[in-house]
């Protein structure tokens, strides 16, 4: 059995879409023994445990500052478990902490390295957390054996990084079983309940991060223009926390729009499925993004999605065929993308119907592993002898 060491900076119980893409995959591909060396967010966190099909170990003591000396505990971690374990390649999950622990193991053992790219932060982001270390965060980009970008944004970032190696394009995918149109109108209906929403009421919805990249400030601003300009009927669903909640709180309440924005905070996976299928239109108004997997999970449920054409957005969403582009830092765009959404009924069940169908055909995670299962066999064959 094929031996893999992941490197990722988190990981369950922590969840983002990396974290996701990495139990996907894994759980679909239990051919290869996995270990995953990650940061101790928590200090009530086990140091060891197994999740799925990985044996995942947690560094640090629970600190802010443990996450700065991650790549380096990582490293040394790592090199006393290969003694035992005889790792046959190593896969780093973002260029950044894990990244830097990957490239050091190869240069140590000589083993492959597998680099996945899903970060979707803005270069002028990258920049300024990097400039202090730009030469190793160079070498991350250009040293891998072969590297999965999820979007076409990232692969040409990688290549405006220097690297001149190996690129696939496999993309994030979504779960089918739990994100499957169909619930019944009324589960819809108890939704609406349970929220106090009126039978008349459109439902506005996006799942973020409550952070700048998100461009959720847009979408609240965005809400003054549909209620007091436009005159429709409806409420915003805000599903996520983060560390801007506060600022868009007191936001909300100088638009004048409070009592037509519910910020739910954080909510189980499993129970995102019901608000977003119940919602009429899903946005996120990003400044940045890697790919965006709650886009196509709201395309999974038959939502219309909107969305600014940055990072990997376009890769997905065509505008007035899967999708409808606003601008970015735009909330009027934002607003008449509702609108058009909202009087053109023929157009929103064609995007309604196409979205489906792409998701389908091109974001399965059983998809997803299976090119990933032939990249895992490839970059075994790039051990030096």
């Amino acid at each position: 059995m094929k031996k893999i060491v992941i490197f990722s900076i988190a990981y369950h119980p922590f969840v983002g879409g990396a974290e996701v893409a990495i139990k996907e995959i894994t759980d679909r591909l239990p051919d290869y023994e996995y270990y995953l060396i990650t940061n101790k967010f928590n200090a009530e966190w086990p140091d060891e445990e197994k999740i799925g099909n990985i044996n995942v170990r947690r560094l640090g003591k629970g600190k802010k500052w443990d996450k700065y000396l991650y790549p380096f505990r990582a490293i040394l971690y790592t090199m006393n478990l290969h003694k035992v374990v005889k790792f046959d390649f190593a896969w780093s999950m973002m260029a950044f902490y894990g990244g830097l622990a990957a490239l050091f193991l190869k240069y140590k053992t000589k083993i492959p390295y597998l680099l996945t790219l899903q970060s979707g932060d803005s270069d002028e982001f990258l920049r300024k957390r990097t400039w202090f270390w730009s030469y190793w965060y160079k070498r991350i980009y250009r040293e891998p054996n072969i590297t999965q970008a999820i979007s076409k944004f990232l692969a040409k970032r990688s290549r405006k990084m220097g690297n001149r190696g190996e690129i696939v394009l496999i993309p994030n995918g979504v779960d089918l079983a739990v994100f499957k149109a169909g619930i019944s109108e009324e589960a819809k209906q108890s939704v609406r309940k349970e929220l106090n929403i009126a039978d008349d009421e459109k439902i506005f919805i996006t799942t973020s991060r409550l952070a700048l990249k998100n461009g959720i400030d847009d979408l609240i601003k965005s809400m003054n223009f549909l209620i007091y300009k436009s005159g429709i009927k409806i409420k915003l669903l805000i599903l996520g926390s983060g560390p801007d909640e506060e600022k868009l709180k007191a936001l909300a309440e100088e638009m004048r729009v409070k009592e037509q924005i519910l910020f739910l905070g954080h909510r189980d996976y499993k129970d995102l499925p019901k608000y977003v299928e119940t919602a009429d239109i899903f946005c996120r108004p990003s400044l940045s993004e890697g790919l965006g997997n709650s886009f196509l999970e709201s395309m999974a449920v038959n939502t219309p999605i909107i969305g600014t054409e940055v990072g990997g957005i376009p890769d997905f969403l065509h505008d007035g065929e899967t999708g409808l582009f606003c601008k970015v830092r735009n909330p009027v765009s934002i607003a008449q993308a509702v609108e058009r959404y909202v009087k053109d009924k023929e157009l929103y069940k064609k995007i309604q119907d196409a979205g489906r169908e792409l998701v389908l055909e091109k974001y399965s995670w059983d998809s997803v592993a299976k090119q990933m299962n032939q990249v895992f066999q490839e970059v075994d064959t790039k051990k030096e002898k």
